[in-house]
């Protein structure tokens, strides 16, 4: 298996906290991520453990995942881990940090390919598809928290 790991970051004019906030609401996500429904399996606030189902859509087919939380450090930091019907998970590291009067959101996705879908996620799913939809959705993100 061949591990790929993408970072991806953005300046938001807000304040981490507030940011944080409103990224720490999962069932939130769908207001600034494209074709992306999310709702709580577990009950009470977020932590490390908490579940939660979405359903995305990826070249125009629904995806569902189960999702779960991995670390939860407020107001720096949500890992979780989503992992799809074909038990393919994904990890995904958020990580807030203070910058000026704003901050900088960095999001790191990690998963294991086999070699030979490795390489054509680097060579054509990646910068078609991938990389421009996880810009997309930062730059929905910065939208709503500056706005």
């Amino acid at each position: 298996m061949t591990h790929l790991v993408f970072n991806y970051q953005i300046s938001i004019n807000a304040k981490p906290d507030a940011v944080f906030e409103y990224v720490s609401d999962f069932t939130r996500h769908g207001e600034w991520t494209d074709n992306l429904r999310i709702e709580a399996v577990s009950d009470g606030p977020i932590a490390v453990g908490s579940e939660y189902r979405s359903v995305g859509k990826l070249m125009g087919k629904d995806i569902p995942n189960k999702v779960k939380i991995t670390e939860f450090d407020a107001p720096n930091r949500i890992a979780f881990t989503a992992t799809d019907p074909k038990d393919f998970p994904f990890h995904q590291d958020l990580k807030f940090e203070a910058q000026g009067d704003g901050m900088l959101l960095t999001r790191k996705v990690e998963f294991e390919f086999n070699p030979v879908m490795a390489l054509v996620f680097k060579a054509l799913i990646g910068p078609l598809v991938s990389n421009p939809s996880m810009n997309k959705t930062l730059r929905n993100l910065k939208a709503r928290m500056e706005s």
